[in-house]
């Protein structure tokens, strides 16, 4: 495996606690990012209906091909770069031990998954992990935070040592469970405006929200007088529902060069 990728591969007796975790169905499609080896793989596809495996590595991707069952498509390509909903129907379920060097950025990819998919078991650092399921007003709580926050419910029920992957990792891991809402915690027409948002107000984490954003939005303080958000605040104080209604107030404020 190419070490840029930054993957570490689970054991088979902690794989076999996170299939309990998934508990897939008979009748479940799952979209399975960085299979690897199949450790995951294998023991889904006897237990669900389809697996959409995708694997960017070409030889692990050719070896999967040989050893899985029919129920398993593997697609060999990015996952930062694939169209992933055009891959499975709606409802499916998302698994994957995503390489650590990349999660952030695949995460947010998954995200624009929500429309489609009933949950998400993903492996990842378990400083990552935590950082996305932290509440408001920890220093963890960050841009991921709110933005799964917002369209999921969110737990890290399984944590894993070095010891149970190979090669070992020199962090420890966990399980973040993302279960996708019928609806968000609030209202956002435009999720684009809620991440511009959420880029500018985390941007100086030591200053205030309204230090970070006065450049960015005219009518700021009105806004934020209206919505009794003290501009005093700093960014990670602020809740989920606080930043949605803020980016909704904000629509159409934000400063342009033109």
């Amino acid at each position: 495996m190419p070490r840029r990728l930054g993957q570490h591969f689970l054991k088979p007796a902690s794989v076999e606690r996170v299939v309990r975790l998934i508990d897939p169905g008979p009748d479940e499609t799952f979209l399975e990012i960085g299979p690897g080896q199949g450790a995951l793989t294998l023991p889904l596809a006897l237990r669900c209906a389809r697996v959409v495996a995708v694997e960017i590595d070409q030889v692990l991707s050719a070896r999967l091909r040989d050893t899985c069952p029919p129920n398993v498509q593997v697609v060999e390509g990015d996952a930062l770069a694939l169209d992933l909903g055009h891959l499975i129907p709606p409802g499916a379920r998302v698994a994957g031990n995503l390489p650590y060097g990349i999660s952030s950025p695949l995460m947010r990819r998954l995200l624009t998954l929500r429309d489609r998919v009933q949950d998400m078991h993903l492996m990842l650092q378990a400083e990552v992990a935590d950082r996305v399921a932290s509440p408001p007003g920890s220093k963890e709580y960050g841009i991921l935070s709110v933005l799964y926050g917002l369209w999921c419910d969110l737990d890290v029920p399984l944590r894993f040592g070095s010891g149970c992957f190979s090669p070992p990792p020199r962090v420890g891991s966990a399980i973040l469970r993302a279960r996708v809402r019928g609806t968000p915690k609030a209202p956002v027409p435009n999720p684009a405006g809620l991440e511009r948002l959420l880029h500018s107000a985390f941007a100086h984490r030591r200053k205030t929200l309204e230090n970070n954003l006065q450049d960015s939005y005219d009518n700021l303080k009105q806004h934020l007088r209206l919505l009794n958000i003290s501009g005093s605040r700093r960014a990670e104080t602020l809740s989920v529902v606080e930043f949605a209604r803020l980016a909704v107030a904000l629509e159409g404020d934000g400063v342009t060069d033109e």
